[in-house]
C-alpha cells in the first residue's frame, strides 16, 4: 500500500511540473509576441531605422542619422576651357527638430519622411545668360540625350519607340519649320514626356545672320511648337553648333539659355554603330549632354548607349532636369522608404 502511494506521488508530481513547464512556455510565448507587438505599435521609421518617438535622445539620434546627407549649395562657374557656365546647385539640410515633431505625432508603425529646405547658390545659371552650357554639374550623377530634329522622321520614330520601351527621357531640340511640318510626332514626342528646345526655324547659318534675323528665327519656333503643345521653351542649340555670342544673346533676348553639348556621336557621318556605341559609352561622366541626330545607325547605337550608362550607374535624364538647380530631394529620396 505505501508503495501504491508513493508511485502515485511521483506521478502527481510529474504532472504538477509538466503542467509548471507549460505554463512557462505559454507565459514566454506571450511575453515575447506582447513585446514585440508593443513594440512595433509604438516605434515609428525614420531613414530605415525604427526610432522610438518617445526615446529622451531622439533629436540626437536623428541629428545622427541625417548629419551625411547635408550638402552644401554650389555656385555656378565659369568654365575657361569651354568659355562656357557649370550649372549651379542648391544646399541641401534636413531639419532636425521638425523631423523630431514629425516623428512624436506619427502613428506606431509609420514610415515618417524628412523635412528638409534648400539653399540656392549665391551664382547662379541665369546669372551667365550669354555663357553656353555644354554640361550639368558634375556632382550629379545623370547625363541627358539630345536629339536635334530637322529631318530622318522614319529612323526619329524607331528611335521613340525605343525610349519608350526602356522608359527612358531626353530632349528633342525642333527646328521650327519641321514642327510645323509635322505635327503629329511633335505631339508623339510630348506624349512620352520628353523635353523640347529651340533649333531655330530653317536650319540657317545664324553667324552670317544679323541679331533681329536671329532673333526672328528663335521666335518663330518658339511659336510653332507653344502652339503644337503649350510648352514654353528654355533652351536653345544653334544650328551647326555655331558659338557665336550675338546668337547667344539674341536666345536670351527671348528667354532662352544656349545648350550645347560634351559629347557627339557625329551620328550624321553614318561611322558605323560600333564607332558612335564608343565615343559615347567609353567617355561618359556626371553631368553629361550627349548630341544625337534621327539618323539610320542611330536606334541601334541608341540602345547600347542606354545600356551603357546604365551599367556606370549614370541616370538618364532630359536637358531641364540636368541643369535644374535642385537635385539632392530627388537624389535622397529612396532613403525616405529606407532603401
Amino acid at each position: 500500500m505505501k508503495i501504491f502511494w508513493v508511485v502515485k506521488a511521483k506521478k502527481a508530481a510529474l504532472v504538477l511540473v509538466a503542467c509548471f513547464a507549460l505554463l512557462l512556455v505559454a507565459y514566454s510565448v506571450y511575453y515575447a509576441s506582447g513585446e514585440a507587438w508593443t513594440r512595433k505599435g509604438k516605434t515609428v521609421v525614420f531613414l530605415g531605422h525604427e526610432l522610438d518617438p518617445k526615446a529622451p535622445d531622439l533629436e540626437d539620434q536623428v541629428a545622427r542619422l541625417v548629419e551625411s546627407l547635408v550638402q552644401p549649395p554650389v555656385d555656378a562657374q565659369y568654365d575657361e576651357v569651354n568659355k562656357s557656365v557649370i550649372p549651379d546647385l542648391n544646399g541641401f539640410e534636413i531639419e532636425v527638430k521638425a523631423c523630431v515633431k514629425a516623428l512624436k505625432g506619427a502613428k506606431g508603425g509609420a514610415v515618417v519622411v524628412p523635412v528638409w529646405r534648400e539653399t540656392a547658390a549665391d551664382r547662379q545659371l541665369a546669372d551667365f545668360p550669354l555663357l553656353p552650357v555644354y554640361q550639368g554639374n558634375p556632382l550629379r550623377n545623370q547625363v541627358a540625350l539630345v536629339v536635334n530634329v530637322s529631318w530622318g522622321n522614319e529612323y526619329l520614330e524607331e528611335m521613340l519607340a525605343i525610349f519608350a520601351e526602356q522608359e527612358v527621357v531626353a530632349s528633342f531640340f525642333l527646328v521650327g519649320r519641321w514642327a510645323e511640318e509635322n505635327p503629329d510626332l511633335v505631339k508623339r514626342i510630348q506624349e512620352l514626356g520628353m523635353d523640347f528646345g529651340n533649333h531655330g526655324y530653317s536650319d540657317p547659318h545664324m553667324a552670317e545672320m544679323n541679331p533681329e534675323a536671329i532673333r526672328e528665327e528663335v521666335a518663330r519656333t518658339n511659336k510653332a511648337v507653344k502652339e503644337l503643345t503649350g510648352v514654353e521653351m528654355r533652351w536653345f542649340s544653334p544650328p551647326y553648333g555655331e558659338k557665336v555670342e550675338k546668337i547667344y544673346a539674341a536666345a536670351a533676348d527671348l528667354g532662352l539659355h544656349t545648350v550645347l553639348w560634351s559629347l557627339d556621336t557625329v551620328d550624321w557621318t553614318l561611322p558605323g554603330e560600333e564607332t558612335i556605341v564608343r565615343r559615347i559609352v567609353d567617355n561618359l561622366a556626371n553631368g553629361g549632354i550627349i548630341l544625337m541626330h534621327p539618323t539610320e545607325q542611330t536606334p541601334g547605337a541608341l540602345k547600347r548607349i542606354i545600356e551603357g550608362a546604365r551599367e556606370k550607374n549614370l541616370e538618364l535624364v532630359t536637358v531641364s532636369q540636368l541643369l535644374s538647380p535642385s537635385y539632392w530631394p530627388e537624389k535622397y529620396r529612396p532613403l525616405w522608404q529606407g532603401n
